[in-house]
């Protein structure tokens, strides 16, 4: 964010109503200047009043995050470190050497989910981190990696009291089918290990009414959790580098019992689709060890690989 952007919204942060003649004199511009730069706030997708004869209030979020808060709730010293404005976290970590380290931003400008579809990142509504993980087992012992890293966030949110959320294969966090949140990784190296992976974790924690978003979601507000983002967001990056290391010492067996106690799609019938060949319809089976999702279909047991495929209920 552009240092003029960032004392701006630095002096609306405390909630207060703001004069446009005030702003103008603070920052030594005119009147119109100041409502140009809150226009470019309203842009990002911040919510600023406009009050008649009282000037400017931002609805700021209950806090902004800080990443010697987000350590202080971790239990390991990782690197962390917080921008309010980026295109995606997963594409700025990938361009760094450095792991392990996690990065968050307020906002993303180009976040992604799977299948090349954008994830909407209004500033302040929801927490969206990536961690770089170095692992030493190969690219073969990865296919459970998206699973095993949902597994950590369900059983983080469990923890905060959220006792409703489930996993749907292979990496959206789901509470009474409305989408809570998703992960996308993304893992280069060899066959053979070491390996690197980025691990990116969009979650909703209190959108904005004016929100449109094309699927039935929810967030932790609406479901009465209160943890504070930059708490939430220790703990989640904890629990990603714990369930990394299990992960790369015992593969994804290890946390299948885990995974399947949460398993959203159990014995319901679905629809797979991928961008090619037939659509698999069946009763979902739950996964395997290697991360694979089973359908039973009317010619048999069938085995889904991850990627590009979309599995819905029928």
């Amino acid at each position: 964010m552009e240092p003029e952007l960032q004392q701006l919204l630095n002096c609306l942060s405390d909630g207060g109503r703001h004069s446009g003649r005030d702003l103008a004199e603070r920052f030594g511009i005119s009147r119109a200047a100041v409502w140009k730069r809150i226009e470019r706030l309203r842009a990002l997708g911040l919510a600023v009043d406009a009050v008649p004869g009282g000037g400017y209030q931002l609805s700021p979020p209950d806090e902004w995050l800080d990443a010697d808060a987000i350590q202080a709730a971790m239990r390991q010293p990782i690197p962390v470190s917080v921008v309010f404005e980026i295109g995606s976290t997963n594409d700025a970590l990938a361009g760094d050497a450095h792991s392990p380290a996690a990065l968050l931003a307020e906002t993303q400008t180009a976040g992604r989910g799977r299948r090349g579809r954008s994830w909407l990142s209004p500033p302040g509504s929801g927490l969206y981190l990536s961690l770089a993980w170095t692992f030493e087992s190969g690219l073969g012992g990865l296919g459970g990696l998206s699973l095993a890293a949902g597994l950590a966030a369900a059983e983080t949110l469990r923890d905060q009291g959220l006792q409703a959320v489930k996993l749907k294969w292979p990496n959206d966090l789901m509470v009474n089918q409305r989408k809570l949140g998703g992960l996308l990784v993304d893992v280069s190296g060899s066959a053979d290990g070491p390996c690197r992976a980025i691990i990116g974790l969009g979650l909703n924690v209190r959108l904005p009414e004016a929100v449109v978003i094309d699927q039935a979601a929810t967030d932790l507000h609406q479901q009465g959790i209160k943890t504070g983002r930059n708490r939430l967001a220790g703990l989640l990056v904890s629990a990603l580098v714990e369930t990394c290391e299990t992960l790369d010492r015992d593969g994804f067996s290890a946390l299948l019992p885990r995974w399947q106690a949460l398993d959203a799609l159990a014995g319901q019938p679905v629809r797979a689709t991928a961008a090619r060949g037939p659509a698999v319809e069946g009763r979902c089976c739950g996964v395997d060890h290697l991360g694979r999702l089973g359908i039973e279909t009317d010619q048999g047991l069938r085995w889904i690989s991850g990627g590009e495929i979309s599995v819905r209920r029928r």
